[in-house]
């Protein structure tokens, strides 16, 4: 079986890292960033472990966590592509060294990182889906065939939709939403369930999903 090292890349999922990483913005480099701190505001203790290990992992915060000033590249609103790049290509710096990029198939890509990182089955089926999203979002291009990457084809639920600076013929991506529109109201709906969730998290679902459908039904536009 494969052993985990002192490098082992970060396996938090994506939507808890962007969860942390948000509450980083509220700081400032130099600050320390404790177990105590995440957890009052609202991290799982199941996920402040792993999450402080991939923002030391990233750089985020140094041997004494404090902040190095890189988590100010993540702000959701104001993102530094070229500042994230920095920042994953430092991390992942074995990685890309022994990996001439482009790569030609994204399974053999997959297995490389597994061998390189030294990863068990468990592990990489989370570290290498949040290495993807962090690579995406710095802009680094995984594989040749990628067409998302390239910007040849939409991403998953995107359409095409015409935009007036951009020259006629030429297709826009514009993110798909699944929504529900009825008069003067439009109820967005995302329900995810993962290991992090709570009981109350779960009952607040399910209470925004009834006020949905009953605004629905009293304006009598369900479709």
């Amino acid at each position: 079986m494969a052993r985990k090292r002192a490098n082992t890349p970060p396996y938090v999922p994506k939507k808890g890292l962007r969860t942390v990483i948000n509450h980083l913005q509220n700081h400032e480099a130099g600050e320390v960033i404790s177990r105590e701190d995440l957890y009052k505001r609202g991290v799982s203790s199941h996920l402040i472990y792993p999450a402080l290990a991939a923002l030391r992992f990233l750089g985020l915060l140094d041997s004494q966590d404090k902040l190095t000033g890189y988590h100010k590249a993540f702000l959701r609103d104001q993102t530094d592509p070229a500042v994230q790049a920095k920042v994953v290509r430092s991390a992942y710096s074995e990685f890309f060294d022994k990996c001439p990029l482009p790569a030609d198939d994204l399974d053999d890509l997959k297995e490389r990182f597994k061998n390189i990182y030294e990863l068990s089955d468990r592990v990489i089926n989370s570290a290498f889906p949040l290495f993807q999203h962090l690579a995406q979002e710095a802009g680094i291009q995984l594989v040749t065939s990628d067409p998302v990457a390239e910007g040849k084809a939409p991403a998953p639920g995107a359409s095409k939709a015409p935009d007036a600076g951009a020259a006629e013929g030429t297709p826009v991506m514009v993110e798909e939403r699944p929504y529900a529109r009825h008069s003067g109201y439009q109820i967005v709906l995302n329900l995810q369930v993962t290991k992090y969730t709570t009981d109350k998290d779960i009952i607040k679902m399910v209470r925004t999903a009834r006020r949905a459908v009953h605004l629905l039904r009293k304006a009598g536009d369900i479709r």
